[in-house]
């Protein structure tokens, strides 16, 4: 690591890839701590507003590839080896999230490919209801709701990210590493799928516009009902095609491999990266995300809301569809003094607040702080300050946007 990594400020260099419209962006160099990595994805994404995912590389050594969050990415892994090969045909092995070495390549039709690793054990693929299976595979959940199904969720595409998170919940999927919820369709003759992707450790929720896990998943489905080998062009959002190749032995699944095009504009880029704000942000370690374990603390802090000066009508069961609703689409802080939350803060993105009175002609640069509650018996304290402080870097942390009340 270089000495700019210790100091107030570091340089990063990146190149951005295009997996079927998947764009990725790389960054050179594997030495780079954990908060750093999500640090580092979080500025690209705010000033590449088509990036959907940040992984690491280091040309000159071992092929290897780390992902900001640690999630196994199949577009990534196979855009990964086109820098490696130098976009020529050829074939190697990588490391990946210092975990699993992968086969993968460029073939002589210049297509970009890779094998994703499975998961074996005696559930890879289960039918949780109706249409609706659950597909295990490394460092990956996908949830694959097929096309009768999917047709309920798809009359009004703008509601998938919520719907997506929705079925997360649903299916008690939220301590996975990562996790595709991937609504089938057909269009020009082919299954296309409607990928919602998240990935727990930094937290991103994208409607994807290609995923290759979700495609190989898909592809499983289809090999695990016909019981037979499938090689199967799947439509992406991109409008691109992404090929899955399953190989079922004996009604065991044995190997999966997907390939397409893996584009990129040429350019190399650079990035001043800023601590200034993790430090800010170290300041305030009483201040935590409220996860699913913890609806106890939210209910708790909300019921304030029913109180003096407020006097709001809320019943336990409106607090609790509350909490689900920012889970899928906002963001929950607690203030915690020796393991109790006092203080809550939450806030939306504007595009995400449907019924807003105030008109603003770029809803996605703008959030919405929501609501903020200090149990009476800890205010004069500084918490509410602390709170709205903390927010505000990270609302121009996450989401690189500006505030509204």
């Amino acid at each position: 690591m270089t000495r700019k990594h210790c100091a107030s400020s570091f340089q990063v260099k990146y190149s951005i890839y295009r997996p079927s419209g998947n764009d990725t962006a790389f960054v050179y160099g594997l030495n780079y701590t954990k908060e750093q990595k999500k640090k580092i994805n979080d500025a690209i994404m705010a000033k590449h507003a088509n990036v959907e995912q940040v992984g690491f590389v280091e040309i000159g050594k071992r092929p290897e590839l780390q992902m900001a969050g640690g999630e196994f990415c199949g577009n990534a892994t196979r855009s990964a080896a086109s820098i490696y090969l130098n976009g020529k045909e050829g074939n190697l092995q990588m490391l990946v999230n210092s975990k699993d070495v992968i086969n993968t390549g460029i073939d002589e039709n210049g297509k970009a490919w890779c094998e994703i690793p499975l998961y074996h054990g005696n559930d890879v693929i289960r039918e949780i209801e109706h249409g609706v299976f659950i597909v295990k595979m490394n460092g990956m959940i996908s949830v694959v709701v097929q096309k009768e199904v999917a047709k309920k969720f798809l009359v009004n595409k703008e509601n998938l990210k919520s719907e997506g998170m929705n079925l997360i919940h649903k299916y008690k999927l939220e301590n996975s590493e990562a996790v595709g919820i991937m609504f089938c369709e057909t269009e020009q003759e082919l299954l296309k799928i409607n990928p919602i992707v998240w990935v727990k450790a930094i937290d991103t929720l994208f409607y994807e516009t290609a995923c290759g896990s979700g495609t190989t998943a898909v592809c499983m489905v289809e090999a695990f009902l016909k019981k037979q080998n499938q090689k199967i062009d799947i439509l992406q959002p991109s409008g691109l095609v992404i090929t899955a190749s399953i190989i079922n032995e004996e009604g065991h699944i044995s190997k999966a491999t997907i390939s397409g095009n893996a584009e990129t504009d040429g350019k190399t880029y650079s990035m001043e990266i800023s601590l200034e704000e993790d430090n800010k942000m170290k300041r305030n370690r009483n201040i935590k995300a409220i996860t699913i374990d913890k609806i106890e603390d939210f209910m708790e802090l909300y019921r304030v809301l029913r109180e003096l000066p407020y006097f709001e009508n809320w019943t336990d069961e409106m607090i609790y569809e509350e909490y689900r609703d920012l889970e899928s689409s906002g963001h929950i802080y607690g203030y915690y003094l020796d393991n109790k939350c006092v203080g809550l803060i939450t806030f939306r993105p504007m595009r995400l607040v449907y019924h807003h009175p105030v008109y603003y002609e770029h809803p996605e640069k703008v959030a919405y702080l929501a609501d903020m509650t200090v149990l009476k018996e800890y205010r004069g304290n500084g918490i509410g300050t602390n709170l709205m402080k903390y927010t505000e870097v990270l609302i121009q942390r996450k989401i690189h946007i500006q505030i509204t009340y």
